[in-house]
């Protein structure tokens, strides 16, 4: 789990070697109190040898990268590690989300989370 954040999507399967990955210490303390394996690193060099996974997920995580640029690296370096074959879910979040110009009901609803 690339970005994971306080490891939310490492107890879902048993029968997997699994391992999360961030940049924040504080949420990967939390990670290993729940028990489960980290590795602080930046999605940009995830630090593991080329095709060594058979999937990773990068859940909410990606957007937080500043540039496209720096966005695409992240799944080229996602790819590099996964092996021939491996799966990659990534799943992103816009505040900037809206349809026919008109701002998602989502948003609507959290509006006052973001400032102009």
């Amino acid at each position: 789990d690339v970005g994971c954040g306080n490891g939310k999507y490492l107890g879902t399967r048993q029968d997997l070697v699994l391992l999360g990955t961030d940049v924040s210490l504080n949420l990967l303390k939390i990670v290993v109190e729940r028990g489960f394996e980290s590795m602080r690193c930046d999605m940009l060099g995830l630090g593991v040898r080329d095709n060594c996974a058979d999937g990773i997920i990068c859940i909410a995580a990606l957007h937080h990268l500043s540039t496209e640029i720096r966005r695409i690296q992240a799944i080229q370096e996602m790819n590099r590690v996964l092996k021939p074959g491996g799966q990659l879910l990534v799943y992103v979040w816009a505040k900037e989300q809206s349809n026919d110009n008109r701002m998602s009901s989502y948003l609507k609803q959290n509006k006052k989370n973001f400032k102009s």
